[in-house]
């Protein structure tokens, strides 16, 4: 009887490990189109390998060169960089918290009598020295037979991954802004050398209109419209200047660099960066899955989802169990004396 009572009890206990409180994520179901409900022309299937490094199809040097810098010296990266160290350490320490703890402490005091004092007051004890030393040893076991700490690692897990998911969406945020200022870089250069070249005609222009006009053969009417052309076209210079320069201080800015370390690199002509084939689409759902906000969105719930079974329950119903050991020495004293009258050392304790 009392056999089979001990087997009842170990299997319970082998049992309880397979119990966790709290309920199990299960990923949200959403339902999407098989297909798009427009035809998209020119478009190929999408392939990761090439979405990855995408800003290479428009095969411009300068614009990859752009994006291995803004790798290195974004802070908003490094900041994502550092929530994933982040999340990585607090799932490490989840971890650790499914094993024994220990702890050591030790601690020394001394303490004395003045002589002086003693005979002064007439005490006893003239001119003795105390030595305290003690040291304890503790170790702890808190049992994870209800899932709490394996809950704790499973948020931690999620939590990790969606902090690697919000690295991707700055990542992604970031190629974009800098493609985008640099393209509209390569379009004010050109518009300014169109407005450059537009105003060089423009003079040419007027001073033939004023030749003409001298010469009796048009209307001072003429010469005036080619003047208004030719002011209307010089006053787009400084706007157009100025958006050139703003648009190389965005560069620098996502970069981490200062204003004008971009300025032997992007002063050189170049023309506008133009896409190599089709536009990668693939299928509703591929999308929706190579976006990181959504994925960090579903990490983020997978999370909380394992909190529940991490949340402290009321007292009279929470689940609990731990072993626990402490030993601990008893404090050691030494007396040391010195007598008054002799001049010799006695010691005692």
């Amino acid at each position: 009887m009392l056999k089979s009572g001990k087997t009842a009890l170990w299997l319970s206990l082998s049992l309880l490990p397979g119990c966790m409180v709290g309920p199990d994520y299960r990923p949200p179901q959403t339902d999407l189109p098989a297909a798009w409900s427009q035809s998209l022309t020119g478009a190929a299937a999408a392939d990761t390998a090439d979405i990855s490094s995408w800003w290479r199809t428009f095969n411009d040097p300068v614009l990859s060169e752009l994006i291995e810098k803004a790798q290195l010296g974004n802070r908003e990266l490094r900041q994502a960089e550092g929530r994933v160290r982040e999340a990585r350490a607090r799932r490490q320490l989840a971890q650790a918290n499914l094993w024994p703890t220990s702890s050591l402490g030790a601690s020394a005091s001394k303490s004395g009598s003045s002589k002086e004092a003693g005979f002064r007051a007439g005490a006893t004890g003239i001119g003795m020295t105390y030595e305290m030393y003690s040291y304890s040893l503790g170790a702890s076991w808190e049992l994870d037979l209800f899932g709490k700490q394996r809950r704790a690692i499973e948020s931690a897990d999620a939590s990790e991954q969606a902090a690697r998911e919000d690295l991707r969406d700055v990542l992604v945020s970031l190629y974009a802004e800098a493609a985008l200022n640099y393209v509209d870089l390569r379009s004010l250069q050109k518009r300014l050398r169109i407005t450059e070249a537009n105003l060089a005609a423009q003079s040419e222009t007027y001073d033939i209109a004023r030749w003409r006009q001298m010469a009796g053969l048009t209307t001072q009417l003429d010469v005036d419209q080619a003047k208004l052309a030719m002011e209307n076209t010089r006053a787009e210079l400084p706007n157009l200047g100025s958006s050139l320069a703003q648009a190389k201080h965005n560069l620098a800015l996502l970069l981490g660099l200062q204003p004008a370390a971009l300025d032997a690199l992007l002063d050189q002509t170049a023309p506008i960066p133009a896409a190599i084939g089709g536009i990668a689409t693939g299928i509703p759902a591929d999308v929706l899955r190579q976006r990181p906000d959504v994925r960090r969105a579903e990490r983020q719930l997978a999370a909380q989802t394992a909190q529940i079974g991490v949340a402290p329950w009321p007292l009279p119903f929470r689940p609990r169990s731990a072993l626990s050991s402490a030993t601990c020495r008893p404090a050691r004293r030494r007396a040391w004396t010195r007598s008054r009258r002799c001049g010799m050392n006695s010691r005692s304790g």
